[in-house]
């Protein structure tokens, strides 16, 4: 199965997707839940976005740049659609780019159609607490006042716009499957493709000794198929290795690389029908990307309609995993309500019998209104009528710190306090670094999930 790096986490935020929306009403992300309730939410591809873009992890070389795509003209593709340039997947280019790498990518220019499935996965943040739609009322009075003092207008008229607004709570989660990144396959029909794979790379060792002897046969194959020999393909596999000699590709390092001829099925002469190049990166660039993409989620930011937001975790579950199937605490973290509860009791005795009736109300989270009414057989004698009514108020004070109760968190867990050390763990598990974390000197054993909180917030597990 693999490893799998599951990162469950909650972040404070306001306002931080924001819909089509219709005319001067600028509309929040909003989505529907079980319970009937809407919350707003902020999508994954905003997070993905904002991974890349505003955490300040990435830099401007590890981000794909303009001239690297294409526009895709197909009939079925609706306004500016743009993907990779299909001679990137060959020159080794595109392994320069994390994003690719970790998010996956497509290439409908290409013979065939190339994929990558991502190996990380973003849910979409969704919030703790509902929304009542809090909205404000804008507009640009002092633009608008500065231009009729110049006498740009003859009358004020200020841009009047809604904008909806929602503070809460948000989360979401993040899957990892670490064995996938950095590796890649590509396909083509074409043999001058295989011959620009070879063209860009440089190898020391044995591994040039092996690209010179393919070159060979891919120069005595051309000649032959030159001929009119449609039976001439390149049909013997390549496969080099960082162990015997040093390999990269548009300067990016290689462990291992492949060139394998996939042969149609139904022929009798082993036709080549696709050359599969499956590029595996250095291993350090593997764990670098990881890291990278951890401190991302660690330090992220969102700049949303001229205003910075703060999305670093306040809560974060991580759990690793190897070859076992993966979990996440997403559905199980839960945020506990602040709420004051108010209680009316009215009292009625009428004709030997006394009715009682209860009204609750709970103000909160999930605010709830019950009535109770009981009717108790007495044993008074005549029929006096007396009604007393006794009202009870209880509050509850409200909380200064957020709690997040975790269900279900049993196992070997352990807590962590910097995210120093959070990364310090996850080298040590992941990559078999041979560390000392900070409180880990007399501690033998070896954590599957790895709680970090921010001291701002209360987490109790159950």
């Amino acid at each position: 199965m693999g490893r799998f790096l599951v990162m469950d986490v909650v972040f404070y935020g306001s306002s931080l997707n924001y819909d089509q929306g219709s005319g001067n009403y600028q509309e929040l992300k909003k989505i529907t839940r079980w319970d009937g309730r809407q919350y707003t939410l902020v999508s994954k591809y905003a997070l993905r976005y904002s991974m890349l873009n505003d955490s300040g992890v990435f830099g401007e070389n590890e981000i794909a740049p303009g001239n690297v795509f294409i526009k895709d003209t197909g009939e079925k593709s609706k306004g500016d659609v743009f993907n990779p340039k299909p001679n990137i997947l060959f020159s080794g280019e595109i392994l320069k780019y994390p994003e690719f790498d970790l998010f996956g990518y497509l290439v409908t220019k290409s013979e065939p159609t190339q994929s990558r499935t991502a190996p990380v996965r973003i849910s979409h943040a969704v919030s703790m607490t509902p929304f009542y739609y809090d909205s404000h009322f804008n507009g640009n009075h002092w633009i608008a006042q500065r231009a009729l003092k110049a006498g740009l207008t003859t009358k004020l008229e200020p841009n009047l716009f809604t904008v909806e607004e929602h503070y809460s709570y948000y989360i979401y989660t993040v899957v990892v499957d670490v064995d996938n990144v950095g590796r890649f396959s590509v396909f083509t029909t074409k043999i001058d493709d295989v011959k620009t794979v070879i063209d860009n790379l440089k190898a020391k060792g044995k591994n040039a000794e092996r690209i010179k002897e393919y070159r060979t046969s891919f120069e005595i194959s051309s000649k032959e198929k030159k001929k009119g020999n449609k039976e001439s393909t390149l049909t013997n596999p390549l496969t080099l290795d960082s162990n015997e000699g040093e390999l990269e590709i548009s300067g990016v390092k290689l462990k291992e690389l492949k060139i394998l001829p996939i042969f149609d099925p139904t022929s009798n002469k082993k036709e080549v029908k696709l050359y599969e190049i499956q590029y595996d990166l250095d291993e350090n660039i593997r764990k670098e990307r990881v890291l990278k993409l951890i401190e991302a989620v660690l330090e992220l930011k969102r700049n949303i309609k001229g205003r910075p937001e703060n999305l670093k975790p306040r809560l974060l579950v991580l759990g690793i995993y190897k070859d076992k199937p993966y979990d996440t605490f997403k559905d199980r973290i839960q945020l506990i309500g602040e709420f004051t509860e108010e209680e009316y009791v009215e009292i009625e005795e009428r004709d030997g019998k006394t009715i009682k009736r209860i009204r609750r109300i709970l103000t909160g989270e999930n605010g709830t209104e019950e009535y109770v009414e009981e009717i108790v057989e007495s044993n008074s004698e005549g029929s006096s009528e007396k009604t007393v009514r006794v009202r009870r108020k209880r509050s509850v004070s409200r909380k200064r710190t957020a709690v997040f109760e975790i269900n279900g968190a049993n196992g070997n867990i352990k807590q962590v306090g910097s995210k120093e050390n959070l990364t310090c763990y996850i080298e040590k598990l992941l990559f078999g670094e041979s560390k000392k974390c900070e409180g880990n000197d007399k501690d033998d054993t070896i954590p599957e999930i790895l709680i970090f909180k921010d001291p701002s917030v209360e987490v109790r597990l159950k």
